[in-house]
């Protein structure tokens, strides 16, 4: 349960309250609070498995602290297509996990894949520019009290060139990656990737995609791939457009 000073720290800032001045300990954990307070997504992805087919990432995670504890909410998975990202979608699980700066943690479950890792020791620890533009949360891991540096989980945030809130995140198995980037999102983490993204199903439009970008290559994320459908709409003539439809349904 929180304490009463973590309440109302959080809530001051929900507020977007100015309670100037108030004592060091207390303005420090504001500037804190004001900097990782936020819920962050990634791009949707799409890709080929070898011999698997269409498959879908999803990311998005959230930092809270209390003036006490740090809370990480997250929702992440991968999922097989057979047909598009609407008609197969899978809702992520939520998962949270919570840690207190410089004491040591055992190594979560679902924090990493490695099996040897899971018998370790963490601790987050963190540092922030002192004008609150930017910091970094870095998550060690520990075997006998000793640190092992070359095991590290990062998450930089600091505002890109668009004037956005970005994540910067590097080796986190538990969002299935080793390194991404993240734009913060105004909706809470409980309530992002519970629908899919888009309404209908979207198959002929990622079949047309892979005629001309091979998906077994890269991943494309899924506003690309319907941005990219839509400048081949535009470029073809509604005849070609109907022959290469009645394509796609003989291929069927």
């Amino acid at each position: 349960m929180r304490s009463l000073r973590s309440l109302c720290l959080l809530k001051v800032h929900s507020l977007g309250l100015d309670m100037s001045p108030l004592p060091p300990s207390l303005d420090k954990d504001i500037k804190i609070v004001r900097l990782f307070n936020r819920s962050f997504i990634g791009e949707v992805y799409l890709g080929m498995d070898f011999g698997a087919g269409l498959f879908v990432r999803q990311k998005a995670f959230s930092i809270q602290y209390d003036g006490a504890s740090w809370s990480f909410l997250y929702r992440s998975n991968h999922f097989q297509a057979d047909c598009c990202p609407h008609c197969d979608f899978v809702e992520p699980d939520l998962k949270q996990f919570t840690l207190e700066e410089g004491k040591l943690a055992p190594v979560l479950p679902h924090f990493t894949s490695v099996q040897r890792y899971k018998e370790l020791m963490m601790s987050l620890n963190y540092t922030m520019e002192d004008d609150g533009t930017s910091g970094k949360i870095k998550l060690q891991l520990f075997r006998n009290s000793d640190p092992l540096p070359l095991v590290t989980r990062n998450i930089t945030i600091g505002m890109n060139a668009d004037r956005q809130w970005e994540a910067s995140c590097e080796g986190f198995d538990f969002l299935q990656i080793l390194r991404s980037r993240y734009i913060e999102t105004p909706d809470p983490i409980q309530d992002v990737f519970t629908t899919p993204l888009y309404h209908s199903c979207i198959r002929m439009a990622i079949n047309m995609l892979n005629w001309d970008l091979d998906l077994t290559q890269q991943c494309f994320g899924l506003d690309d791939v319907m941005a990219a459908i839509d400048e081949a709409f535009n470029q073809q003539e509604p005849e070609e457009f109907l022959e290469d439809f009645w394509r796609l349904v003989i291929a069927e």
